[in-house]
């Protein structure tokens, strides 16, 4: 399935965003009372830092991804200009 490119960089800052609050907030948490939490919800935090640090490069990846594909675009359509030129040119010389 694709998906547009538009949609796929307009995303990628809010989600990087969100996921590095959620790991700021997550490290606050521990810092100011961390013998207060229990072990589940230790651990429940815990897997909850790492999944934001996971969707956050892949949020990374996803954008660095997405500039690829334009660049490759865009680089694409230069390369079928100047062919096209090199045609009529050679056609009509």
């Amino acid at each position: 399935m694709a998906f547009p490119l538009g949609a796929v960089l307009a995303a990628a800052p809010g989600i990087i965003t969100a996921a590095t609050d959620i790991i700021k907030v997550i490290r606050e948490r521990k810092t100011q009372a961390p013998e207060a939490a229990d072990d589940k919800l230790a651990q429940l935090e815990s897997l909850i830092e790492k999944q934001a640090i996971v969707i956050e490069e892949l949020a990374i990846n996803n954008r660095t991804m997405a500039m690829a594909v334009r660049n490759n675009r865009v680089i694409s359509a230069i390369s079928l200009g100047i062919a096209i030129t090199a045609c009529v040119l050679a056609v009509t010389y």
